[in-house]
This record gives C-alpha cells, structure tokens and sequence, in this order.
C-alpha cells in the first residue's frame, strides 16, 4: 500500500479534540454501535466516555499499556452504557486501535493522544473502498465532483483513483447540518477525515470535519443539462481564474460551436446536440482551467432523452450497459421478498434480475403496496446494468401489470372467458400428436383440459413447441405449469394464448 504522509499542527486537530463533545450517531455494525469512533486526548491527563449499544455480550481487547478503560466487558446493552477511556499526562504521542467484540463482530475506535505535530496518513479513495475497515477515521484529498444535499453535506470526493461519497459534514465549530457555511462548491479541493461506513453497496465516510479547502480555478453555473431528443443548443456559463480554458467531451454527438466572453468575466461555451434516434444517453463535459503550479476541472453531465427501445429479455441482456430505457416483459419467477422490489422476470428468450422497482411516483421502497406479486406478469422500463458482470435492470419503472390468477382445472373450466391469465398446474397429456403447435390435454385431481397451442414462453413464437420439448425435456406423464386464457370451442371449454412457465419430470416426483 503506497502511504502519503502530511504534517499538520496541533491546532488542526483543535476542531476534532473539541468536536468529540457532541454527541454524533456514527453508523456502525448492528451488533454493536458507538456515539463517536474517534477520542482525542492532547497532554494532559484526562478522561472522555462513550455510549455504547450492543446485542450481547460484549468487551474490548487490544487495550494498550497508556490506555485505561472501564468497564471493558458488560451484557447485552440495547438502552446503552457508559465506557469511560483515561490517560495519564504525557510528552509524546500515542495512538492505538481499540477493538469492541460483539456476537462475532468487531467495531473499531481510535483513539490518539497528541502531546505536539500530529503525523497524519493520507488514503487515496481507492484503498478506503478496497481495503477499508468500517468505523475506522481515515484521511482523503481530493476535488468536489457533486454536491446531493446541502443541509448535512452530502457530496462526492474524487482523488483520481476513485470516488467515495462523503455522507454529512461538519461546519468549522463540529455542528452538523450547516454545510453551507463552508462555502464548499464542485471543483473545490478539499481534504476531510472521517470514519468509514459501509451502507448496502456504498463505502462511506460519515460526518467528516473539513481540514483543508483549495478553491476551484473554475466554476460552472451549472453541473447537469438536460436536452430534449430533437436535440438542439444549450448553453453553459463558466468562470475561471486560470490561463485558458480547455474543453474535453466524451460523445459523438456533442460538438462546440462558440466561446463568448461576457461583461461579468464569465465565458458563455455553446453547445450543439444531435438528434436521438436511439435510447436515452449521457454525456460528460470536463472544464479545466490552469496556472503554471495549480489545475482546477469541473464536469457537466449532459443527459438526453431518447426512445424506449423495446426487446425481448435475450436482447436485453446482450445490450450495452448505459442509459437506454429498454420495455421487456415476462412473468415474475421469483420475488426475493424485498421492499425494493427485487424480482425475476422470463420470457420465452431467458431470464433476467430486476433490482428495484419504482412506483408511479417514481419513489422506492414501495413494492409490497404495488399489488404486484410472484406469478404475475409485467412489462417494465428500465436501463441495462450489472453487478459482477451480470446483466439487470435497475430501479425499473411499471409500464403494464397482467394479474395471474391461481386455478385448479376444475375452477378454469367454470370460469368465465375473458381475458384473465391463469396459472394451471396439471400432469400432461399425450405429446406424440401435439403436434408443432402444441395442443394436448392436462389434467390434475379435479378434471382435464386442452390446450390449444402452447408457446415456449411469455411472447414466444408460435409453431414452436417441438423445440421447447427437445430444449426442456417435456415429456408425457410431466407435471406441467403452464399460463393461459379461458377460451373454448363450440362450447368446450379449452386453454388459449397458453404459454410454458416450467415442468418437473415425472420420475423426479
């Protein structure tokens, strides 16, 4: 691991030693929780106390030889407790890692005695994401690419080896939600310390104090532009302190077509788009402006609005990931349980993992209301991503909802015929004349039904039934799920637009 090192002074640390005496909720492990993860002693002799949460039993080893705590075990502490950490006078620094055990589980504090110049590690973003510990104070450098909520200070921190999103900071007096009062803007440099957290797939530092901030050469009026799919010009205003403004972009389609000065310093740059034939697509513009010793650069995102392209789940899945909105359909096959909304959907081309489902206020978290369950089938509007190289749709959106409803054989022959779907599970018939349509009867306990013409699954081609038997191994005497509407012939009831969902073997059951 390649370390930086910075020398700062003992009056950097007066804004952390004097912070520790408010009392922050610091995310940590759900067995055991701390109301700080940093406790700073200067020279003198002293004591501090924390709070401590935990679901057992629990206590707290690597203790070192200038550290008294107490208690250093105790019960399980849902309300809370009070461990109290002493140190004796000194004239040289020490500093030690302090581990709270708990049901397995091991919650990191730091705590430093600092007697003169503190010697301070600095990470780089990428060894905070990758080889991190939760709960542990790390120190980052780097530029403000975007700031998402400006009362706690949530913002983004970039280094050049990577990104870590910077959840709630501190103002110069260690008071939260007073971000503004920093005057931080995008493009600023910045270093900031702060314990690390990990919320679902998000490393974060949390509630960081600010150490350090190297004002942008350039400022941009705006990050983000939003261009219809006509396409057309748009404009953005920018502000730089440096020798020149240099333009880099990452499309095609996007172009420069002129550079103005205008009376208040500012240079308005003009831009065209082109048309969008294709699916929706984003753009990064980076502004920089320099001097002989500093280097400043803003990005504007640039977003436009293209068609929904529609496509089986096989085409979805061999789709580039980026910002196309695809409409795929299909039955859900699974539902993990998640308020999310994390399901699986298969047509008669493959399966695919939705994670996330908005609803039509486009909020999340909102699934299990939807009214929308397991068997069901769905059309959605969603980008293509991934996790670990698998294809997935992310936060789709509902574009149309077909209930499926749960029948025996005897119910769907009594029903009535319109255009309900229905979820048949029978043992099948004779497949020797079915035929390349598939039409053959299912049966269960409670009577037999025809089927006619059976697809290979949700938007399958007809006339295809003799590959779905050799693809699946769908033989007579299978216990068969199938999906279709109540239909009928001169009176007899029968199953129509039926599609295959799954079957178990016969000698398996």
């Amino acid at each position: 691991m390649k370390l930086k090192y910075l020398l700062v002074s003992l009056f950097a640390f007066a804004t952390l030693l004097t912070s520790c005496e408010d009392e922050l909720v610091i995310p940590s492990l759900d067995e055991v929780k701390v109301d700080m993860s940093y406790i700073g002693f200067d020279a003198d002799a002293g004591s501090k106390t924390i709070k401590l949460t935990a679901t057992d039993a629990w206590n707290i080893t690597n203790i070192p030889e200038w550290l008294t705590v107490s208690p250093t075990s105790g019960n399980a502490a849902p309300e809370g407790t009070t461990v109290t950490f002493s140190v004796g006078a000194s004239d040289s620094d020490n500093a030690s890692e302090v581990y709270i055990n708990c049901a397995g589980k091991t919650q990191i504090l730091t705590v430093k005695q600092v007697c003169g110049p503190q010697e301070i590690v600095l990470s780089t973003c990428k060894e905070v994401i990758e080889n991190g510990v939760d709960g542990k104070i790390y120190w980052v450098e780097g530029q403000i690419t975007s700031i998402v909520q400006t009362t706690y200070g949530n913002w983004y921190l970039n280094d050049g080896t990577g990104t870590l999103y910077i959840y709630g900071t501190l103002d110069a007096y260690g008071n939260t939600k007073n971000f503004l009062s920093l005057g931080l803007s995008v493009g600023d440099r910045v270093m900031v310390h702060g314990p690390r957290t990990t919320y679902g797939s998000t490393i974060e530092l949390v509630d960081v104090t600010v150490d350090k901030i190297t004002p942008s050469l350039i400022k941009a009026a705006v990050d983000e532009v939003e261009v219809p799919k006509e396409g057309g010009e748009f404009e953005v205003a920018v502000l730089y302190k440096g020798d020149g403004l240099e333009i880099e972009y990452d499309a095609d389609w996007l172009s420069v077509k002129s550079m103005i000065k205008g009376a208040d310093d500012s240079t308005r740059v003009a831009f065209v788009a082109q048309p969008n034939a294709g699916g929706d697509r984003v753009a990064t513009i980076s502004l920089t402006s320099a001097t002989e010793s500093a280097s400043s650069t803003v990005q504007v995102t640039v977003a436009q609005i293209g068609a929904i392209i529609d496509a089986t789940v096989a085409e979805f899945i061999a789709a580039a990931e980026d910002a196309t909105q695809y409409r795929i359909s299909g039955i859900i096959t699974r539902d993990t349980g998640s308020d999310y909304g994390n399901i699986y959907i298969q047509d008669a081309t493959g399966e695919v993992y939705i994670y996330g489902v908005l609803d039509a206020d486009g909020k999340t978290k909102q699934w299990k209301n939807m009214g929308i369950n397991e068997g069901d089938i769905v059309t959605l509007i969603t980008p293509r991503g991934s996790y670990k190289g698998t294809p997935q749709g992310i936060n789709a959106t509902v574009d149309a909802h077909i209930p499926v409803v749960e029948a025996t054989v005897g119910a769907f022959l009594t029903a009535a015929e319109d255009d309900t779907y229905y979820r048949l599970v029978g043992t099948a018939g004779d497949l020797s004349g079915a035929g390349k349509y598939g039409n053959f009867n299912i049966s269960d306990e409670t009577g037999e039904v025809y089927i006619y013409g059976l697809l290979s699954g949700w938007g399958g081609a007809k006339g295809q039934f003799q590959t779905l038997v050799a693809e699946t191994g769908l033989k007579t005497g299978d216990l068969l799920t199938i999906v279709g509407k109540r239909t009928s012939y001169k009176g007899t009831p029968q199953v129509g637009s039926g599609f295959y969902v799954e079957h178990e073997a016969a000698d398996a059951q």
